[in-house]
Parts: C-alpha cells; sequence; structure tokens
C-alpha cells in the first residue's frame, strides 16, 4: 500500500493555509508546494566567533531579497581518490556546517539543510556530532553524504547507520544527494532513489546540472517506477551553479559535475562568460520542467553561491531568482512575493509602523519630505534621499536590505488550489502628513 507521509509533511499542509512561517523541515516535506535553498560553504576553520558572524552578516545582506525557505551549509572534504585530476584549488579545512548553521540563523532567522559526510567522521564521534548539532545548534534538516571513491576505506558510520538514528529524531529529517549522470552510466539511480527513501530519506538534491538529459531521464524514470510501485515519489531539488572563469569550470568538473564539451566552449568564449553560464543554465532548467511535465515527481530549486568573487556571487543571486520564477510559473497556480522584517528592534526609524497610532511627539516624526519640484543636486538621488550625505544613504539602503527576509505564498497553498476573489480594500482617508 501507500506509504504513510512523513509527521512533519502532514504538519506542513495543515500549517501552510494559516501562515507563510513554516519551518525548512516542514517545507521540504510539503510535496503540495516547491522548495528554494541557497547554498554556500562556511568560513575557513578557526574563524573567532566574531568573524563567522559578520561573514554570515554579509551573506545574508546580500542575499536579503532572495525568496528563499533556508540554505543549504556544505561540507567541504579533501576528497582523496576522487579522480587523478589535481585540485583546482587547495583543499582547507572549514568550520563545522552544523555550527555555521547556528550562526547564520541567528542572524538571518533561516534554517539550513547541512550536508555531512557520514563515511569521513572521527572514529566514534558521529554520535557526539549529531547530538551537538540538534540539541545545541538547532539543526534539524540533513543531507547525507557518503564516500567520494568506493576504492577508499572510511571510518565513519554507513548511511543506513545514520539515517536510523536520525528517523528516531522525530524533530529531525534527512534527505540525500542524486547524481543523474549515474543513471545514464548504470541506468539504476532511480532504483537507488526507492531504496534510499524506504532508509526514510524525504528529498534528494542533485549535483550541480551542466548537461539535462541525464535530469530528464532520471526523473522520468524514477516518476514511472514510484507510479509502477504505489509509493510517493520523493522531492528532487535541482541544483544549478553559474561559471565565470576557467578555474572554476575545472573545479566543477573535478567535482563530478558532466559539462558537455560544447556548453564549456560557449561559455568560455563567451566575452560575458558568467552571464552566458546564466543563460545556458536558465535554458536548461526550463528543458527539465517542459520535458518532465506530468512525472509526478516533487521539485525544487537550489543554487550554489561558493565562489569568492563578486561576478559570480551576483549571478548566483540572477539565477535563483530567474530559476525561480520558471518553477513557479511552470507550476500553473497565481503567485507572489512577500517581504518580513526580522527584527523590529533594528528599526533605524522613530514612526511605529506597528501601531495605528501617531508617533507620540511631533519631534518624533520623521523629517519633512521636500517638494518634488526642489531643485536636485547634481549627481544626487532627489525624492526621499535629497540632502543626506553619501554615507546616510548606504545606510538607509542597506537597513531596507538587512530588515527584510523574503517568502513566497503560493495561491495554489493559500487558496487550496483554487482562485479566490479579493474583496478591493477600502480607501484609506486622507492624511496632512506623517503622523498627524
Amino acid at each position: 500500500g501507500r506509504e504513510r507521509p512523513h509527521r512533519a509533511c502532514t504538519a506542513a499542509h495543515r500549517r501552510s493555509h494559516a501562515t507563510m512561517d513554516v519551518g525548512l523541515v516542514d517545507a521540504l516535506c510539503d510535496y503540495s508546494r516547491p522548495v528554494f535553498l541557497f547554498g554556500l560553504t562556511p568560513p575557513l576553520e578557526g574563524a573567532t566567533q566574531d568573524e563567522l558572524k559578520e561573514t554570515a552578516r554579509k551573506f545574508v545582506e546580500r542575499s536579503a531579497t532572495l525568496a528563499t525557505d533556508g540554505f543549504i551549509v556544505y561540507d567541504i572534504q579533501e576528497e582523496k581518490g576522487r579522480t587523478p585530476e589535481p585540485r583546482p584549488f587547495p583543499f582547507r579545512k572549514l568550520d563545522d556546517p552544523s555550527h555555521f548553521a547556528k550562526v547564520l540563523k541567528d542572524v538571518s532567522g533561516k534554517e539550513s539543510v547541512v550536508y555531512k559526510c557520514v563515511a569521513e567522521s572521527d572514529p566514534g564521534g558521529f554520535d557526539g556530532w549529531l547530538n551537538k548539532a540538534i540539541d545545541d545548534y538547532g539543526v534539524n534538516a540533513y543531507n547525507l553524504v557518503g564516500g567520494a571513491s568506493s576504492a577508499n576505506q572510511y571510518s565513519g558510520p554507513t548511511i543506513p547507520d545514520v539515517a536510523a538514528k536520525l528517523n528516531k529524531r522525530k524533530q529531525c529529517a534527512h534527505g540525500g544527494v542524486t547524481i543523474a549522470e549515474r543513471h545514464i552510466k548504470k541506468g539504476n539511480e532511480h532504483e537507488t532513489l526507492v531504496k534510499k527513501g524506504e532508509l526514510g530519506m524525504r528529498w534528494f538534491i542533485s549535483q550541480a546540472i551542466y548537461d539535462p538529459e541525464p535530469m530528464i531521464k532520471l526523473l522520468k524514470e524514477y516518476g514511472a517506477l514510484c507510479r509502477q510501485r504505489n509509493i510517493e515519489p520523493k522531492r528532487v531539488v535541482l541544483t544549478f551553479a553559474p561559471c565565470g572563469r576557467e578555474k572554476t569550470m575545472r573545479f566543477i568538473k573535478w567535482l563530478g559535475v558532466t559539462v558537455p564539451e560544447d556548453v564549456e566552449r560557449e561559455i568560455l568564449d563567451a566575452e560575458d562568460k558568467v552571464g552566458k553560464s546564466v543563460d545556458l543554465l536558465c535554458a536548461m532548467c526550463k528543458k527539465i520542467l517542459d520535458e518532465t511535465k506530468g512525472c509526478g515527481v516533487p521539485l525544487g530549486i537550489s543554487v550554489e553561491s561558493v565562489s569568492i568573487f563578486k561576478n559570480e556571487i551576483n549571478a548566483a543571486h540572477e539565477l535563483f531568482r530567474r530559476t525561480q520564477s520558471m518553477l513557479l510559473d511552470f507550476l500553473g497556480e497565481p503567485w507572489l512575493v512577500q517581504y518580513k522584517l526580522v527584527s523590529k528592534g533594528a528599526k533605524r526609524t522613530s514612526f511605529d509602523y506597528g501601531s495605528r497610532k501617531s508617533p507620540a511627539s511631533p519631534g518624533a516624526a520623521l523629517p519633512p519630505v521636500k517638494e518634488p519640484k526642489a531643485a536636485k543636486k547634481e549627481g544626487g538621488n532627489g525624492g526621499l534621499f535629497e540632502g543626506l550625505s553619501e554615507e546616510e544613504q548606504k545606510k538607509l539602503g542597506i537597513a531596507g536590505a538587512v530588515g527584510v527576509v523574503v517568502g513566497f505564498i503560493l495561491g495554489a497553498v493559500l487558496g487550496g488550489g483554487k482562485s479566490k476573489s479579493v474583496a478591493p480594500a477600502p480607501e484609506p482617508p486622507k492624511k496632512k502628513g506623517w503622523g498627524k
């Protein structure tokens, strides 16, 4: 018979009609809606707590306007034996991903999926790591990864062992990695996904995609196998990562990502390499969506932002927005984006937006707005920023970016899949000015 849904999945379905504040585990396990993640690596090991917070703050500040359900924090290992090719970038040990996930949550209010290479864990130390990650750092979503090479001997526990431990933690859920290229070589990746689902995995995050054909084949055959066996297909999160330079391309290929020669040449020969990669990856995303329509596999989108170069960081943001819009449009339901103030205590204006009352005194009101016809200084911004110093203008702009976490609401989630007519809002009474 059909397997019973995970308790987090049913809880998410009940709550989704009432609130957008859904936990990351609930979002991942609610297959009635898509999920959107943004991935990064932790800072170097040995960073102080203040340095970790500052790294998290900068990351959150840059990505504040992305409508993510949460983040992915990767577990970077040296991965000896992966390939005879030399590593394009030297390996440097990073901060523990579960620890940095807590720092990110403290700064942003958002949870993370934490990758964990269980095979390379310290002998006998995994249980202590997991207890600390759950109980001290509050991490509830895990992506379990095995060893880089089957030829190596590993000291850590097996994925089935770790899955069994996590299944006993009812607040937690876990997923795994899927590599569509394996399906082309071995033809059994869809069966592997079913077996991992039997271990309790609720989702699968793909390796970075640079060739859509293997993923199209995998999704179709995984969906068909699930229908044949009358089981619920688990979510597959499609991962994309932009590339703007040859060294980044070498690293992507070293990780095992299949990059067709014509795609590589088209990117590296372009004048705007990173822009070309974003355009190509968006086309691949659209092709996957178009050609797997009706396969029955719930999807999500993840974009990796693991580069230190500004143009590749900016490209990851653009790629996220474009692929997110594609998936939401593909669902065929109305959708919109909303913002949320993270901390009202950090507001930088004396006007109380949470109250219907005016500010307590005239001195607490916002400064008067200049008349639109006032002359604008050469090179100035005009409007509300008129007359402010450049530094003050920057601060106001940053406050708008840092002070919000963007979320999205699907029409299907809020309306139960049906369009609802919305009564027009009453016209507000005319006011003479702020706080009057």
